[in-house]
């Protein structure tokens, strides 16, 4: 799992979205590989891999990237919670924007404006193609919105309400196999979805979010956006 600085770059096709739930607590074992979870507890014994010199050791609320062929055997006291991952095959791309607070703390006796950042913000927006049985899906993004309503001719009705959530992405630069996988997980909230028609285009959607406050389920522990690369 050593990083390979190997200058690989990455076209707009290598990448993929997902949106993932959780699944149920792993407590002890092996943990299969090709997944990703969420680091729940660290045991006195911790069977997770050690941080390189000059890095930060693995903390409960981290992700962790577990690569194809990868063992990593949980210790005593060790706990992890798997991210179930769906693929968000509507969307055509997507993009983040990073910045931080400007704070003036100039004063009058300053002969220069200073300045301090503040809190870390993202924003970002996707687009889309609108897919049958997947933007409408009752996991899809139009129900963050809407009430979905799906009928056919015959009397089978399905109703999804309207339901505003919390989504949590995975959000890949490079999933190709053969390169380094490159990816931001973050907690996400939509804030705006566009949806339209025009003679000679296929029929697509696009929309805005932002970062958003996530905790675990039963856990009080909180996730924050990650950059995550896993090394060939």
């Amino acid at each position: 799992m050593a990083y390979t600085g190997n200058g690989q770059k990455f076209v707009g096709d290598d990448g993929i979205a997902y949106r993932a739930t959780f699944g149920t607590e792993i407590t002890t074992g092996v943990l299969p590989d090709d997944a990703i979870y969420v680091v729940t507890a660290v045991g006195g014994t911790s069977g997770f891999p050690a941080a390189l010199p000059g890095g930060d050791g693995i903390a409960v609320g981290d992700i962790l990237f577990v690569e194809d062929g990868v063992t990593i055997t949980l210790g005593t006291g060790d706990k992890v919670m798997p991210l179930v991952r769906t693929k968000l095959c509507d969307l055509s791309s997507w993009s983040m924007q990073f910045s931080k607070e400007e704070i003036d703390v100039t004063t009058l006796c300053e002969d220069i404006k200073t300045y301090r950042t503040g809190k870390a913000d993202m924003q970002g927006s996707i687009n889309g193609l609108f897919v049958l049985g997947t933007t409408d899906d009752k996991d899809g993004f139009l129900r963050q919105f809407i009430d979905i309503v799906n009928q056919d001719k015959a009397t089978n009705w399905t109703k999804y309400n309207q339901e505003e959530s919390i989504l949590f992405g995975l959000f890949y630069v490079n999933e190709k196999p053969g390169a380094d996988r490159v990816l931001v997980a973050a907690p996400f909230q939509l804030f705006g979805m566009n949806l339209g028609g025009e003679m000679g285009a296929a029929d697509s959607f696009s929309g805005n979010f932002r970062f958003a406050s996530l905790s675990i389920p039963s856990t009080s522990i909180a996730l924050n956006p990650t950059f995550i690369r896993s090394a060939i």
